[in-house]
């Protein structure tokens, strides 16, 4: 039989691993998206009469939405599972209290 540490250590442990990977793969789609972009960037400064170089934009903005991706997803994501098990475990004694002091 498991105990409840053992559930949620091993919820903690399968939540992390989610979200490492899911970085991983936002990681992943983010570096071809962005070398295309900076390739078709530079040739079409080199091939056309453009002259502006606009990738540093997408580069940047994808940049941070990855970076706080990174943050809530692998940095802190114990911590926020830890603090969302707690509510859990708050919220079943408040309703454990509550249909005890019911009747019948």
């Amino acid at each position: 039989m498991i105990t409840l540490e053992d559930y949620q250590r091993a919820e903690r442990e399968l939540a992390v691993r989610e979200s490492r990977r899911g970085w991983r793969i936002h990681a992943a789609i983010y570096a071809v998206v962005m070398t295309a972009l900076t390739v078709l960037n530079v040739v079409l400064v080199l091939t056309t009469d453009a002259d502006f170089f606009w990738f540093p934009f997408p580069l940047v903005g994808w940049g941070i939405g990855l970076a706080m991706h990174y943050l809530h997803g692998v940095r802190w994501a114990e911590r926020e599972i830890g603090a969302r098990q707690a509510r859990i475990a708050k919220l079943a004694a408040e309703r454990a209290g509550t249909a005890a002091d019911l009747p019948g």
